[in-house]
């Protein structure tokens, strides 16, 4: 895999992968159907999730504009998230050949979100977004450190690990943003604390229902063997997970204080990326 990239924002660059889904297994994950579905579950919330994300700091850039470097970064975000959802989509599409249909999943997380951005002010999809981002970065350091061992096919691989990487790369982005416009005194901590909880509520009640469609879709209930090793695994994740999430609730808290530099670094050498 080549990854072209622009050099306007060194710190984020902007690669344009094609990762290529036509021979992609139908249980790519483990080898095992909870798995698996666990995973695209959660990749299906990414298309719709970040063109929220990015339309959330677009909506608010224009308040930035004095600050050149943050409006780089911005741009850079957004390129980077648009990537990320181009190639999520390809990798549903892909999916349909095993009758499993994940764009479905996409378009209905489209419509949740298309609700709650009718309903919320600016102020809250920023935050929304910062909250997600702090979700995700912390997965992926889980994701790069071990998760990906699993997973048989190598494009799908490549596909989590590139997403991973460029997740480190911009997470702060969103977060400076909103301490910038709205600060960092108790008038901007508590809403950003209880955005936070509403947020993680509702991603973990949409990746674990996302799963079951997809195990009902696919004819498959789990077995105890296959239960029993998706509840090890989703135990030891979340005992580490745990303390991540929580240190987004301190007041003084901010995303680069959770230093993965070394692994994204051990990460790009195994992708061939710069």
């Amino acid at each position: 895999m080549n990854y072209y990239q622009s050099a306007k924002c060194p710190e984020i660059p902007v690669r344009n992968a094609d990762f290529g889904f036509d021979e992609i297994p139908k249980y790519w994950m483990a080898n095992d159907p909870l798995m698996t579905h666990y995973f695209t579950g959660l990749s299906t919330l990414f298309p719709e999730g970040e063109a929220f994300f990015v339309r959330a700091v677009r909506s608010l850039r224009g308040k930035v504009k004095s600050n050149q470097d943050m409006d780089v970064k911005i741009g850079a975000f957004i390129g980077q998230e648009a990537m990320h959802s181009r190639e999520h989509h390809a990798f549903h599409l892909s999916a349909k050949k095993h009758g499993l249909d994940p764009e479905s999943l996409e378009d209905f997380t489209g419509k949740i979100l298309g609700f709650i951005e009718r309903n919320t002010s600016p102020k809250t999809r920023l935050l929304i977004t910062t909250a997600l981002e702090h979700y995700t970065a912390v997965l992926v350091v889980e994701m790069m450190r071990s998760v990906n061992e699993f997973m048989t096919d190598d494009n799908i691989r490549d596909l989590w690990l590139w997403h991973s990487v460029e997740e480190t790369e911009h997470k702060a982005v969103a977060f400076d943003m909103y301490e910038y416009l709205y600060g960092k005194g108790l008038s901007a901590y508590i809403p950003r604390v209880t955005v936070y909880g509403a947020s993680l509520a509702l991603i973990s009640v949409a990746s674990v229902g996302y799963q079951f469609v997809l195990m009902k879709r696919d004819g498959q209930w789990p077995s105890m063997k296959s239960l029993g090793q998706f509840s090890l695994f989703a135990v030891k994740s979340y005992r580490r997970f745990i303390p991540k999430f929580l240190d987004y609730l301190r007041p003084n808290f901010h995303p680069d204080d959770d230093d993965a530099s070394e692994l994204v670094m051990q990460t790009k050498k195994t992708l061939g990326m710069s």
